[in-house]
């Protein structure tokens, strides 16, 4: 199996936590919420997971860090 590249995983992964504020904060936006979308898909597919969740947790593990703090759950969005 081809792994990733851990930088680039650790980019994709700084990238998709500083989108995942911004929805938070205008959660009404979709170009924002597309963007964040379409992130998310590409950790999904890097990492071979089916959900955003389970992709954001597989490359935090594979770049070897974790959520340093509670995050507001996005389950109402796609993927989540």
């Amino acid at each position: 199996m081809l792994l990733p590249d851990r930088n680039k995983i650790d980019r994709l992964l700084r990238h998709y936590r500083a989108q995942e504020r911004v929805v938070l904060a205008r959660p009404c936006d979709l170009s924002i919420r597309r963007r964040f979308e379409d992130t998310a898909y590409t950790l999904c597919v890097l990492m071979g997971e089916r959900t955003a969740r389970e992709a954001v947790h597989a490359a935090e593990r594979y770049v070897g860090r974790t959520s340093h703090a509670p995050r507001q759950a996005l389950e109402g969005l796609p993927g989540s």
